[in-house]
């Protein structure tokens, strides 16, 4: 369905944002409603609304921009496992917006979540069950056929994989960072980090970033040792950083405390502190100026009796200026994915 237009303020508001890259779709996943919204990056009051899943969190996009995939996980949180664990993946079609399918998890694995195409051929699409069995479960990306399963280190919520996907790294619940042979499910190494909740690469592509505890942790990905520690950023715990293509800005969004930090690479040192609400993932605009932030909706007494009732939803942030522009009608979001064509 379509959503109703946005305002001429608003409108005006976006448009102070310097040029936004062409043909770039946005797609967010809405976790309470069960919806994906899609909308073109220049002009997100144009926005379409596809069902999914219960509770969907991650969305997956092909390299073609045609296809997203969304693990409709089925429960609130992964600390807070609040629900019923889900049992599928939706099939989003982007071009004329819809679910086209969804691929059924294989009898014993619930709770889908952590969702990633396996480069460089994409054909592959993994997604972490942490209900049921438990474990890694390996669809073929167009059919929906269950290549393989393997079992998973307790705890794991997410991963990510390596350029010419030799090796997955996930992050556990339990503390841990891990890395995984995508093959043959071969744990090749683990490392206590402390309090993980989010993986990333740097620029390069060299080195792996782990968010943790006011705290962004570098990593030699061959052993998993620790390069470099980047600490005292004045927040508790970090979710999915992110870093600009051009290596400069390292992005850590602080869910509770409502902010986007944005840190100097070379040197570690906090260059600014975004408010944008509730920010848990960061979606880079490919012309390097731009970032999509999707904010949780946070129920009051969610982490102890301080936790403040948060809506969520869709923020711009321009990285020339940090000046920020919410997106108006897309509360309570999760994942959140740009094209890059």
């Amino acid at each position: 369905m379509r959503m109703p237009c946005l305002t001429i303020a608003w409108l005006l508001s976006f448009a102070l944002h310097a040029q936004i890259s062409p043909a770039q779709t946005v797609a967010v996943v809405q976790e309470g409603p069960g919806k994906v919204v899609v909308f073109p990056a220049r002009n997100p009051s144009h926005q379409t609304v596809v069902s999914v899943g219960d509770r969907p969190h991650e969305i997956e996009m092909a390299p073609d921009g045609r296809t997203a995939y969304v693990s409709n996980f089925g429960l609130l949180e992964g600390n807070h496992k609040i629900g019923t664990p889900g049992t599928t993946i939706s099939v989003v079609d982007l071009q004329h917006p819809a679910e086209r399918s969804r691929f059924k998890l294989p009898a014993g694995f619930t709770a889908p979540h952590g969702l990633k195409l396996r480069p460089p051929k994409f054909r592959e699409l993994f997604t972490n069950a942490e209900e049921g069995s438990g474990g890694m479960v390996v669809f073929d990306a167009v059919s929906g056929t269950v290549l393989r399963t393997f079992p998973l280190p307790p705890g794991v919520h997410n991963f990510l994989f390596n350029a010419d996907g030799s090796a997955l790294f996930a992050f556990t619940l339990t503390g841990n960072v891990c890395r995984i042979d995508p093959q043959s499910g071969k744990v090749a190494a683990c490392v206590e980090t402390g309090s993980p909740r989010g993986l990333a690469w740097t620029a390069d592509g060299r080195s792996l970033i782990v968010s943790g505890k006011d705290e962004l942790l570098i990593l030699d990905p061959t052993h998993l040792s620790v390069l470099r520690r980047i600490t005292n950023l004045g927040v508790g715990q970090i979710f999915y950083p992110a870093t600009t293509a051009d290596g400069r800005w390292l992005l850590a969004p602080a869910v509770l405390d409502g902010v986007v930090v944005v840190v100097y690479v070379s040197t570690g040192v906090v260059a600014h502190r975004v408010e944008t609400g509730s920010p848990l993932m960061v979606a880079l605009d490919p012309d390097g100026k731009h970032a999509w932030i999707s904010n949780v909706l946070v129920p009051a007494g969610l982490f102890g009796p301080d936790t403040k009732a948060r809506e969520g939803g869709v923020v711009l942030l321009d990285l020339t200026t940090f000046t920020t522009t919410a997106v108006p009608g897309i509360p309570d979001t999760n994942g959140i994915a740009i094209t890059h064509r």
